[in-house]
């Protein structure tokens, strides 16, 4: 039996959280005991450049360290979506903000209001929370209580109730 193999690129602008969100998706990865590999990436100025982590997550080994064909990118800037739309497959789901980001409209693309949602839970420094909510809805790699374990572990205690309430908005409201 093949093993399976995800790439995600989470990408968009300094300050949307999208290190803090590669970074729990890899320790929820190896929290079930999958292999993982974790890279960030980001401009000078940490905000409003250009930001992305890639976390390639692995029921078997992984032998390239860079996500050369991903299977999932979530873009929250045009620029993001811009840098990926014409260089990845067909089946690879780009999950975008359709407030921000003109799509393309490929078979597989996908559009929320992320920062629109994370304002209207009051604060928009959650919206990576919503969207790993929204990651888990359409990639089910991973059990949603290991990142929300994650979540609680990574975060200060006093933004974690509406985080998990952001998680929940993203896996719930966003449809397959």
């Amino acid at each position: 039996m093949k093993k399976k193999q995800w790439q995600f690129i989470l990408a968009g602008t300094g300050g949307q959280g999208l290190i803090l969100a590669g970074a729990v998706l890899a320790k929820a990865a190896i929290s079930e005991a999958k292999k993982v590999i974790q890279t960030s990436s980001y401009g000078a100025q940490s905000r409003g450049g250009f930001s992305q982590a890639e976390v390639i997550i692995s029921d078997g080994e992984i032998y390239f360290m860079k996500c050369d064909k991903p299977n999932f990118i979530l873009a929250l800037s045009q620029a993001a979506y811009d840098k990926y739309k014409d260089n990845v497959t067909s089946e690879c789901i780009i999950l975008y903000d359709h407030d921000t980001v003109i799509s393309n409209k490929r078979m597989n693309d996908k559009g929320y209001s992320f920062n629109q949602r994370a304002i209207e839970l009051g604060n928009s420094k959650v919206i990576n929370s919503v969207a790993l909510g929204a990651i888990l809805k359409l990639c089910p790699i991973l059990e949603n209580e290991s990142v929300i374990r994650k979540l609680k572990e990574e975060l200060p205690e006093k933004v974690v109730p509406l985080n998990l309430e952001a998680f929940e908005v993203g896996y719930r409201e966003v449809t397959p």
